[in-house]
């Protein structure tokens, strides 16, 4: 069993990484662990990840039974599928979330709904291999809104809802670092290559996510904790390219669409983009991101076809 890899990022955040190359390990999620006189766990990853968190958080000499609150970016199995196990073996703590995203983590049949597309994207043994998603009971949500704030002591999380990759996605702003949680709302990010992995899967709208990330650029953060990479500087620069990236991938898929071009011919002009001024090949690229087809391009096509753009 691998080993999560531990590191301080910011003053009191720790950073609990999947072991290996970024682009490797995902879907897995980097979760991070942020201390004051309270601390709070942003995403819970897959719930397979779990005794790789306890095992961290007890590394790093704190109680978890202490956790204040569990904040998963959003309902999708890699970020929340930890989120029903965990909240019920931490009955102190809190589970942040959407008005809207805590009806989909209490409610069975829309989580087996999740389960089934994560199993379509990821394989038939996709939940044996990263396990399911269980209820979050009702009374340990603390619903939040765009704007909220969530106090750990000395430092503050500010509540920012970032639509777009997923209807009901937030991110989180700390005041002590001026660190963004920015969940899947830009996309991944695996640093060893410069490579971005775009936002938009089926149900993304791509429009949202254009604008949810302007709206994160004008908040100006100095770090962006990515959930699918690690902890990043140069803020400022990734989130311009990661804006123009989603827009000339936006206009790219619309155009070759409508001219009905085929997956393949649609990948290989979206990779250009993504891979223009990274360390990596479009076909590196590719082999690296199995999953593009099934989730950035069918993202694409059905948000185009749902709104009569084809």
């Amino acid at each position: 069993n691998e080993m999560a890899v531990i590191t301080e990022v910011a003053e009191q955040i720790y950073e609990i990484k999947p072991e290996g190359e970024e682009s490797e390990s995902f879907p897995l999620c980097t979760v991070y662990l942020v201390v004051d006189d309270r601390a709070a766990l942003v995403e819970t990853g897959v719930s397979n990840q779990i005794p790789d968190i306890l095992e961290a958080v007890d590394k790093l000499g704190y109680d978890i039974k202490k956790l204040s609150y569990i904040l998963p970016t959003h309902v999708h199995l890699d970020h929340a599928g930890g989120a029903g196990h965990l909240s019920q073996q931490l009955p102190q703590s809190k589970v942040v979330a959407h008005v809207r995203a805590a009806k989909v983590l209490s409610e069975p049949s829309i989580l087996n709904k999740l389960m089934q597309g994560f199993r379509h994207v990821f394989g038939q043994d996709a939940i044996l291999q990263f396990g399911g998603m269980i209820p979050v009971a009702k009374e340990k949500f603390l619903l939040v809104e765009d704007g909220q704030t969530i106090s750990l002591g000395n430092r503050m999380l500010t509540v920012i809802h970032t639509p777009g990759h997923d209807p009901n996605h937030l991110c989180f702003l700390d005041s002590k670092s001026n660190g963004l949680f920015c969940g899947d709302a830009l996309g991944g990010y695996f640093s060893e290559v410069e490579a971005v992995i775009p936002s938009i899967v089926p149900g993304s709208d791509p429009y949202m996510i254009i604008k949810s990330i302007k709206k994160l650029r004008e908040r100006e953060p100095a770090l962006l904790f990515f959930s699918h990479g690690g902890t990043t500087k140069f803020a400022n620069k990734i989130l311009n390219s990661f804006e123009n990236n989603a827009q000339q991938c936006t206009n790219v898929a619309l155009e070759l669409m409508k001219m009905g071009a085929d997956d393949d011919e649609v990948a290989n002009s979206l990779a250009d983009v993504l891979v223009s001024g990274s360390k990596i090949s479009r076909e590196d690229y590719l082999a690296s991101a199995l999953f593009f087809k099934k989730m950035v391009i069918a993202g694409y096509q059905m948000y185009f076809k749902k709104h009569d753009m084809l």
